[in-house]
């Protein structure tokens, strides 16, 4: 089965039948099977299939991080606004399939200082958005790390108080001490 083929050089043309082109090796007819990936190349495929995930995201694209993949352990460095776009990270990388773990080492900064009190009144901004929330839910801030005080009528509702708040620039971390009182809904 021996396909003819163009010379590739003048030599190619003076070459003797059944001579091997230059690096060509007098190897039998065998068939090729494909080698399975060893762990280096699984490991250069995730961390492409990490590092096209963090750059093509609409959300995180801006902010140039790096990521790398170690036995199946992603870990991302760099830099973002919000706790929220932080743990959207951890996320999304832990959807990726052959991720088996992630080493989060994404921190968070703003463009300039901002005090407790401005990210109290970014996070109350957030809640107040919200008419399911009403009065009940208030926030003490202080080194960066939102409190959630008051009651909430279920454990869902405090999940979306929490991430309300971390969407907030300047907080590094939500503590709930909210109550669940399901008497709170309206009759």
């Amino acid at each position: 089965m021996h396909r003819f083929r163009e010379p590739e050089t003048q030599w190619d043309q003076h070459r003797p039948a059944g001579q091997p082109r230059p690096r060509e090796g007098r190897l039998p007819d065998m068939e090729v099977k494909p080698r399975p990936l060893s762990n280096k190349h699984a490991a250069d495929g995730l961390r492409h299939t990490l590092q096209q995930t963090l750059r093509q995201d609409i959300n995180l694209r801006g902010y140039g991080l790096e990521g790398n993949v170690i036995n199946g352990i992603a870990r991302v460095q760099g830099v973002v606004d919000t706790l929220a776009e932080k743990l959207y990270i951890r996320e999304l990388v832990s959807a990726i399939p052959g991720i088996s773990g992630y080493e989060d080492g994404v921190s968070i900064s703003t463009d300039g200082a901002i005090t407790d009190g401005q990210v109290e009144m970014e996070i109350g901004e957030e809640l107040d958005r919200d008419p399911v929330l009403g009065p009940n839910v208030g926030v003490q801030v202080r080194d960066g790390i939102a409190y959630l005080l008051g009651r909430v009528t279920s454990r869902e509702v405090e999940s979306e108080v929490m991430r309300l708040a971390s969407r907030a620039r300047g907080v590094v971390s939500v503590v709930s001490q909210l109550q669940v009182d399901p008497r709170l809904e309206s009759p």
